[in-house]
């Protein structure tokens, strides 16, 4: 293995060269103590090592993980560059409480020549989310700390990605769960503009934004748990498994009054972020940047495996006999039962609908409203690989096989998920994936119009990722009708 030595604003950095491909691991970005405002972080003058993954942020089961060094992000390029290259800045999933960069590595993608490709760290839980604005001392500052350690990320890329071979003028945001609500949120804000130029969203989940008020209830149940009220600011230096046992006392409490059942999420704060992303969206904020937007056929079902199932499966349920009363969940739940697949949960794939494939179709509607491009996508496929083996393309299918390293499935580190190898029907749906994103990263269009069309007001195609790749209407059949139906006699969140 041959070592490779790039120069940047904060120091020299040695990282590993492999197969064509140069991969530098655990950059430092940023630095913050906890609960400041992420800063860059100290220069030095020897060459970093930059060949192991770097610390990930604490997190259950992780509460060793290094405060301190967890903004850190990894980059793969081509070992020979040409000419300066898209380049892909992902942000990692996890409910905001858990993964990191480690887990998605951009090797195989880098190896076609084609992009640059960054995966990034942030702080999660109580020490990304925790809302304490307002609150005397410099905890006061702090609020959204986790969209501010992406922009100073993002920063970052932008002074140095040249040095790797990267375009700082052709960065696309791309996240995945809640990584897509982190990349919805950063595509509205003044922060991130000008700083990108394409974003990419899968399974962004409806309602993931907080409200104030919201925030401030979680923050003030965790102070009180910890007999913290008027001693906010010794949270600075509380031993993280005292923070994070309140915060789970906390969340069994209160989590089925959230919006998505989780207690953490980028906050409408008035401040960091002014405007709730879909109404900045809807007045047309990003209509100057390619969005694709992408879910999974059966999103729900990883969550009603839980025992219990996840929260959000309870909250989502709620949510939808609120709008629509309990005799328009009955309907609702007898149109799907009345045409499930023979291997469909019919309420998950309602839940599915209400949380994920609805609130995307109404983005996307959004975006081309107001005169953005925007291409509207689903992975039908079921990879080779658990727990899809057994749950179907639920939660994370598109994940694997886009960071899959074909004819393999990865190894995750962090979320302790195997990899293994591909069938010959993964291969092929995993690279006509890879391949749409590697021709939105360097064009801003995922697919040649006549196989993939935007999504518009008279075209809404959805793109079905499956074999054979497909386009279908997104909403249609009686589903759609049971749905449609419901709204015109009054009802509706």
């Amino acid at each position: 293995m041959l070592t490779s030595s790039v120069s940047t604003t904060t120091g020299p950095v040695i990282g590993d060269e492999s197969n064509g491909v140069c991969a530098f691991k655990g950059l430092p970005f940023a630095t913050a103590p906890r609960f400041t405002i992420a800063v860059p972080p100290r220069s030095w003058s020897a060459p970093l090592p930059c060949t192991q993954f770097g610390p990930w942020a604490p997190q259950r089961g992780a509460l060793e993980a290094s405060e301190a060094d967890c903004l850190n992000l990894n980059i793969w390029t081509p070992a020979v560059v040409e000419k300066p290259l898209p380049v892909l800045f992902f942000i990692h999933g996890g409910a905001f409480v858990s993964g990191g960069g480690a887990d998605y590595d951009g090797a195989y993608l880098a190896s076609s020549g084609a992009a640059v490709i960054v995966t990034i760290n942030y702080r999660l839980g109580p020490l990304g989310f925790l809302q304490l604005h307002g609150r005397s001392g410099a905890l006061g500052q702090a609020n959204n700390l986790a969209i501010g350690d992406t922009v100073a990320a993002l920063d970052w890329v932008r002074a140095n990605i040249g040095q790797f071979g990267g375009d700082p003028d052709a960065i696309t945001l791309f996240g995945q769960s809640a990584g897509a609500s982190m990349v919805v949120t950063l595509m509205t804000l003044s922060q991130a503009r000008g700083k990108f130029r394409g974003a990419i969203a899968y399974s962004v989940p409806g309602r993931a934004i907080l409200t104030a008020n919201q925030a401030e209830e979680v923050t003030g149940r965790v102070l009180a748990e910890l007999r913290l009220d008027r001693e906010a600011a010794a949270l600075a230096t509380l031993p993280l498994p005292a923070l994070f046992a309140a915060v789970e006392t906390v969340a069994m409490k209160i989590t089925d009054a959230l919006p998505a059942g989780t207690l953490f999420g980028p906050v409408l704060d008035g401040l960091v972020i002014p405007r709730d992303p879909a109404d900045a969206v809807a007045a047309g904020a990003v209509r100057d940047i390619p969005l694709w937007l992408g879910s999974c056929r059966d999103e729900m079902e990883m969550f009603m495996r839980g025992d219990p199932p996840a929260a959000m499966i309870r909250v989502t349920e709620q949510q939808i006999r609120r709008a629509y009363g309990d005799a328009g969940w009955e309907q609702l739940a007898g149109s799907y039962r009345a045409t499930a697949r023979v291997d469909e949960n019919p309420i998950q794939a309602l839940l599915s609908d209400a949380l994920w494939h609805r609130p995307l179709a109404d983005l996307a509607r959004a975006q081309a409203a107001a005169g953005g491009p925007v291409w509207l996508s689903r992975f039908d496929h079921r990879p080779g690989l658990e727990p899809f083996l057994s749950q179907g393309p639920t939660h994370g299918a598109d994940n694997a096989c886009l960071w899959s390293h074909p004819p393999n499935f990865l190894f995750r580190p962090i979320l302790d998920r195997k990899g293994g190898p591909m069938t010959l029907t993964d291969i092929e749906v995993a690279s006509r994936l890879q391949s749409c994103l590697l021709r939105f990263l360097a064009s801003g269009v995922p697919d040649a119009t006549e196989l993939w069309p935007a999504f518009d007001a008279t075209n809404q195609a959805l793109a079905i990722f499956d074999r054979p790749f497909r386009i279908e209407p997104p909403e249609e059949g009686p589903r759609a009708r049971s749905w449609t139906e419901l709204e015109r006699c009054g009802h509706g969140a």
